[in-house]
C-alpha cells in the first residue's frame, strides 16, 4: 500500500482510538519517512510508551527540522520525564519555527512550574498581543497574576476567559 494512503488510514484510526492498530500499519511502511516517524512517536507518547516515544520522535526530528509539531510533541515527553531543559529547549524550536501558540502557551506554564514569572508573563502576553481573547493564555496570565498577588489584574483576565465570577457561601461560580 502506498504511503500517502497508509498515513490517511492511519489517521482515521487514531481519530477512532485504535493506536495499536495504527501503529501496526506505520511498523509495515518500508520507506519511513519524518512524518511516519512522527506519527509512531505521537501514538507512543500517546500510549506512555515514552522510550518508543522518544526514539521515534528524535529520528522524526532529524529527518525533518521544520516541523513544529515533532518539537513541541518532544518537548510534551521531555516535560512528562521531568526534563524541563529539553522540554525548554524543544518548545523554542517550535516557537521558532512558526510562532507555534500553543507551544508559547506550554512554555509559559513551564516557567511557572519553574518559578520563572517573568519568561512566563512574556510568552501569555505574546499570546494575548496576537489573540486577546486566547482562553488558555488569559486564564494563565490571570492566574499568574494571582501568584504575584496582584488580584485586581489576576481577576479581569480571568474574567476575560470565563466570565463574570460571583463568590457565595459555597466557593465561587463563573455566571
Amino acid at each position: 500500500m502506498e504511503t500517502k494512503n497508509i498515513f490517511k488510514k492511519t489517521i482515521d484510526l487514531i481519530q477512532s482510538g485504535k493506536f495499536n492498530e495504527a501503529l501496526e500499519k506505520l511498523d509495515k511502511v518500508e520507506e519511513k519517512n519524518s512524518d511516519i516517524f512522527f506519527l509512531m512517536g505521537s501514538i507512543y507518547l500517546n500510549l506512555k510508551k515514552i522510550d518508543l516515544a522518544e526514539k521515534n520522535l528524535k529520528l522524526a526530528s532529524k529527518l525533518n527540522d521544520k516541523n513544529h509539531s515533532i518539537f513541541h510533541n518532544l518537548a510534551v515527553l521531555y516535560t512528562n520525564k521531568g526534563d524541563h531543559e529539553s522540554a525548554k529547549n524543544n518548545y523554542l524550536k517550535a516557537i521558532k519555527i512558526n510562532n507555534n501558540v500553543a507551544s508559547m502557551y506550554e512554555l509559559a506554564n513551564l516557567y511557572i512550574k519553574k518559578k520563572n514569572y517573568d519568561e512566563a508573563q512574556k510568552y501569555y502576553e505574546y499570546i494575548l498581543k496576537n489573540d486577546p481573547n486566547h482562553k488558555r493564555a488569559n486564564i494563565g496570565l490571570g492566574n499568574l497574576y494571582m501568584i504575584k498577588n496582584d488580584f485586581k489584574k489576576g481577576h479581569s483576565y480571568i474574567n476575560k476567559a470565563t466570565g463574570l465570577i460571583r463568590f457565595t457561601e459555597n466557593g465561587m461560580r463563573i455566571i
